[in-house]
């Protein structure tokens, strides 16, 4: 259905601001409405595509690598990100894909942008996973070695994508930069040509794991989980632990 007054079914943007926040919205929008054309909005598709980009596919492939990087490496890189990414193919497929969301910015196909960028953090936790830096640690020596550089590589790349995505999300690319140890002077001091690889350096000194993007519940599963919470009491208060830990789990 088209939005309309006499229909009584527009948005007010300042409404979805204060419930979503200003980079939800921004993203949301830019992402999935392309300039001169019709788009499709209903609040579980905004939450659900804000969810998956910025709190799953970048601040939580942020989140675990950081949380590695502390646990093995005492939150500080090993290497500089170009010595860790030295004859790995990953790094050009990250320039390629920068140089993408680049040339979309130039042409305003804000949306067009938004997915390669996007596409950036997919392939970053593709890697992730692939490489499988925690089992490399576990078996020490050479192989905890590169794991150590697949971290640099992996934060390396979502440095990238925060300055990226600085026109859409500029409050997240800011607080991306502040879990990798940059202070706000280096950060407003950043420009496009900052995407290019290499911007993190050895002995740099992470900040501590927070998430960078909480993860917006629609009311649904707020009510679920509510109901989980009180069965579970219920049941515990019976005596039986497992049980109850089954009925808040279902």
């Amino acid at each position: 259905m088209k939005m309309g007054k006499s229909l009584g079914n527009t948005l007010e943007p300042n409404d979805l601001v204060n419930k979503f926040g200003t980079d939800a919205v921004r993203y949301f929008f830019l992402r999935e409405v392309e300039f001169g054309s019709d788009g499709d909005y209903s609040e579980e598709r905004f939450i659900n595509i804000v969810n998956a980009h910025l709190a799953n596919t970048v601040g939580n492939l942020l989140n675990r690598t950081l949380g590695l990087l502390k646990k093995n490496c005492q939150s500080i890189l090993v290497v500089d990100s170009t010595t860790a990414a030295e004859g790995n193919a990953f790094k050009d497929n990250v320039e390629n894909l920068v140089d993408k969301a680049r040339i979309h910015y130039e042409n305003l196909s804000l949306s067009s942008a938004c997915e390669a960028v996007l596409e950036i953090g997919n392939v970053g936790n593709s890697y992730m996973d692939q490489r499988a830096p925690w089992s490399l640690f576990k078996q020490g020596d050479t192989a905890a070695e590169a794991a150590a550089k697949d971290l640099v590589i992996i934060l390396e790349t979502v440095r990238i994508i925060a300055v990226a995505l600085f026109p859409v999300t500029p409050s997240l690319s800011w607080r991306i930069y502040a879990q990798l140890g940059y202070s706000r002077d280096q950060f407003d001091a950043a420009t496009w040509r900052d995407t290019k690889w290499g911007g993190l350096k050895g002995g740099q000194v992470m900040a501590q794991p927070q998430p960078v993007f909480a993860r917006i519940e629609n009311q649904t599963e707020v009510e679920d989980k509510g109901k989980g919470v009180a069965v579970g009491k219920t049941v515990k208060s019976k005596g039986k632990l497992k049980q109850a830990q089954e009925v808040a789990g279902a």
